[in-house]
C-alpha cells in the first residue's frame, strides 16, 4: 500500500454539472492497485457523488452550501486555507479541478515535493480572472504556483494566457474524457412518444450562463412564424420558475417541455432530431460532445470549445453568440429538412473521430 501514488482532487461540489461529471469519469478510471485517490469538495452536496467508485476516498469541508463562503475565505491567505482544509500533505499530486476558490486553496501548498495541477474549464478574462481571489494580482501569483495548468480547450488556454503570464511548458490542453460505452448503452431506449414534427433538446443548469431565457424567446418567435416543433429542456436551476412562467404566459406549453434534472439524459439526446446549445459561454461542453457521440446533430452559439468539438462548424452549426443569430439558424433548419439531413451525415463521421480521440492516457501521463 505504501507504494501507491497518492492523488488528491479538490472541487467545489459534485452537483449535476459537466465539470463534476468529468471529474467522476476521471477518478473512476484509475487503476486502484497503483493509485490512491481522494476527492475533497468544499460542500458535501452533489448527485454525482453516488457514481464515485467505492475505492475513492471522499472528504468534504462543509455539509451544506452557504452564501458568502468565498468572501469569508478571502479574509485568510491561501497558505492558511490549505493548512485548515487539507489536513494532510501526504500526497504526490494535488489537482484543483476548478478555477477560482479550489485553485486558491491548493496554491497555498508549501510542500515542494507535491506536484500541483490546476484545471481550467471556462474562458477567463481580465475582469473574471480574479473571481474568488482577492484581486487579479493574487490570482496570477496563485496560478503561477502550479506545475501544470490544464485547459479543457485550446480557446480556453488562449484566453487564460492573455490574463496570466506563465511559462509555455506549464501549459497543456486535455479534452474531457468520456465513458463512451456507458453513454451509448444508456441511450438505447427511446423515452419519447412519436410525433410528426422536429424534436429539439437541450440539457444544462437553468442559470443565466446557459441562455435559456433567450432560447424560449426564440421559440416564441418561431411559433409566431408558423413553425411546429417540440423543445425538451432537461435541467434544474435558479431560473426555472422564471422560464416556466414565460412559457405559460406566452402560450408555449404545447411546444416546450421542462423535464427537470435527468440522471440519465442520454436517451433524450439520442432520440431527438437536434441538440440546441444557447449558452453565453462554455469551456469545453460535455453535453455537446455527448450529443455528437450519440450522433445527434448540434446547433450552438459560438462559445469556447465549440469549433474544436464540431470541426470548425463542418460537423455542426455554429452561429454568432446572439439571440438573432440563433433564431435565424433554427429558422433555417425548420424551413426545410435538407440542412438537418446533411448535418446528420457529418455528425455521424465526427462521432467516430471523437470516440477514437477519447483517452484517459493523456491524464495519466500528466500525473506520472
Amino acid at each position: 500500500m505504501t507504494n501507491l501514488k497518492k492523488i488528491l482532487f479538490v472541487n467545489t461540489d459534485l452537483r449535476g454539472g459537466g465539470a463534476e461529471k468529468i471529474l467522476v469519469n476521471i477518478v473512476n478510471s484509475f487503476d486502484y492497485s497503483q493509485y490512491e485517490v481522494t476527492v475533497l469538495t468544499i460542500f458535501k452536496e452533489g448527485i454525482n457523488r453516488e457514481d464515485l467508485n467505492k475505492e475513492i476516498k471522499q472528504e468534504w469541508i462543509f455539509e451544506k452550501p452557504f452564501k458568502g463562503y468565498t468572501r469569508l475565505a478571502l479574509l485568510f491567505s491561501p497558505k492558511f486555507l490549505f493548512k485548515r482544509f487539507i489536513k494532510s500533505d501526504n500526497y504526490d499530486v494535488i489537482i484543483s479541478f476548478l478555477e477560482g476558490f479550489p485553485s486558491r486553496i491548493v496554491a497555498g501548498c508549501t510542500n515542494p515535493n507535491i506536484k500541483l495541477i490546476s484545471w481550467i474549464h471556462l474562458e477567463l478574462y481580465e475582469n473574471t480572472i480574479g473571481y474568488e481571489f482577492r484581486n487579479k494580482k493574487e490570482a496570477v501569483k496563485c496560478y503561477n504556483k502550479f506545475h501544470k495548468i490544464v485547459s479543457v480547450a485550446k480557446t480556453v488556454q488562449d484566453h487564460f494566457t492573455k490574463c496570466v503570464a506563465i511559462p509555455q511548458d506549464k501549459l497543456e490542453v486535455i479534452y474531457n474524457p468520456l465513458e463512451i460505452d456507458e453513454i451509448t448503452t444508456k441511450a438505447e431506449i427511446n423515452p419519447y412518444q412519436k410525433i410528426d414534427k422536429i424534436r429539439l433538446v437541450t440539457v444544462g443548469r437553468l442559470n443565466p450562463q446557459k441562455g435559456y431565457d433567450r432560447l424560449v424567446r426564440i421559440m416564441k418567435k418561431l411559433k409566431s412564424d408558423g413553425f411546429d416543433f417540440e423543445l425538451n429542456i432537461l435541467g434544474m436551476g435558479p431560473m426555472e420558475t422564471e422560464l416556466k412562467k414565460y412559457v405559460i404566459d406566452n402560450d408555449l406549453s404545447d411546444q416546450i417541455n421542462f423535464l427537470g434534472f435527468q440522471k440519465n439524459p442520454y436517451p433524450y439526446i439520442k432520440h431527438a432530431d437536434l441538440f440546441v446549445c444557447s449558452s453565453h459561454k462554455e469551456g469545453y461542453s460535455t453535453v455537446v460532445t455527448e450529443s455528437v457521440i450519440l450522433e445527434t446533430p448540434v446547433i450552438t452559439t459560438n462559445c469556447s470549445g465549440m469549433k474544436e468539438i464540431l470541426d470548425n462548424g463542418n460537423a455542426g452549426i455554429i452561429v454568432n453568440n446572439s439571440e438573432d443569430a440563433l433564431y435565424e439558424g433554427l429558422k433555417n433548419i425548420l424551413n426545410t429538412n435538407e440542412p438537418l439531413a446533411s448535418l446528420q451525415e457529418k455528425t455521424n463521421l465526427r462521432a467516430i473521430f471523437l470516440k477514437n480521440r477519447n483517452s484517459f492516457n493523456q491524464i495519466l501521463e500528466l500525473i506520472n
